[in-house]
């Protein structure tokens, strides 16, 4: 299961880059602070309903009641930050759709907390698998996203989810962290 969410996440990211003409058309001068040490680079997490959708007249597979990923690139000074969102509302809804933030992340070790600053962002949605949506976000839409993207984190390097995120709205348990791999 978890191989079949990577293999959506990877062909969304796919369809989303192959039309990359948004990225950096505008100058990113955002704060930015370096990682911790070890933490620079790309990061994804997946996850997919446990619920599995089989025709009843065939007995064929298909598909799963939902599945999500993200996406989370920054270099070690802070800069150069992307956060991808995929979202695949599943069999029933048809609905897709992904989020592409470009931006910086700020750092701050002591509060163990990350936030993306969002320079410019796209928005792309399909449904049933016609592209319904395909745009920029407004001024309003980008300082939405950066003030919906401050995390607690946790960084360890040796496990298998070396980077973990809360949102700093909830609170900080296993029921509520984002486990990331290196990508």
């Amino acid at each position: 299961m978890r191989k079949l969410v990577y293999v959506v996440m990877a062909s969304l990211l796919a369809t989303f880059n192959s039309c990359d003409k948004d990225k950096n058309s505008k100058s990113c001068d955002l704060p930015a602070s370096n990682a911790p040490t070890g933490m620079a680079g790309a990061w994804v997490h997946g996850d997919a309903s446990a619920t599995v959708v089989v025709d009843s007249y065939n007995g064929k597979y298909v598909g799963t009641g939902f599945k999500t990923g993200q996406y989370l690139k920054f270099d070690a000074n802070g800069k150069n930050a992307e956060l991808v969102v995929l979202i695949d509302g599943g069999y029933h809804s048809g609905l897709q759709s992904v989020t592409k933030m470009y931006g910086s992340v700020v750092f701050d070790e002591e509060e163990q907390t990350l936030e993306f600053k969002v320079c410019e962002a796209h928005y792309r949605g399909w449904r049933s698998g016609t592209k319904t949506i395909d745009r920029t976000a407004n001024d309003a839409e980008v300082l939405q996203l950066t003030n919906n993207n401050r995390f607690y984190f946790d960084y360890s390097p040796g496990s298998n989810y070396p980077v973990r995120l809360w949102f700093q709205s909830l609170p900080v348990d296993d029921d509520h962290t984002i486990s990331f791999r290196a990508g």
